[in-house]
């Protein structure tokens, strides 16, 4: 399938915003989409060392150092919006368009 020449549906919009929105828990939105170890990883490994650095490098720079994790957040919300939906099964399928 070319994926240049596949319109994106209302529904793939819905389901990447949804996993977009679940990244206020980090790698909730990763889970959500299908991918189970990326989305356990960033949960507890990813933002706890996020946060260590950010809390350690604000010691240093003024505070400054507290913008990694929310960076580091953002990025992850992104990056939950862009990943390829693995899930095998859906509750409502797409509707057939022709």
């Amino acid at each position: 399938m070319n994926t240049l020449l596949t319109s994106v549906t209302s529904r793939t919009v819905e389901t990447n915003r949804i996993a977009a929105a679940l990244t206020m828990v980090p790698g909730l939105g990763h889970i959500y989409k299908g991918h189970f170890a990326a989305g356990f990883v960033w949960m507890f490994l990813g933002m706890p060392i996020a946060l260590w650095a950010g809390i350690l490098l604000s010691l240093a720079t003024a505070g400054v150092g507290l913008l990694i994790p929310v960076l580091c957040w953002g990025a992850l919300g992104l990056d939950a919006y862009f990943e390829q939906d693995r899930r095998s099964h859906h509750w409502f399928p797409p509707l057939e368009e022709e």
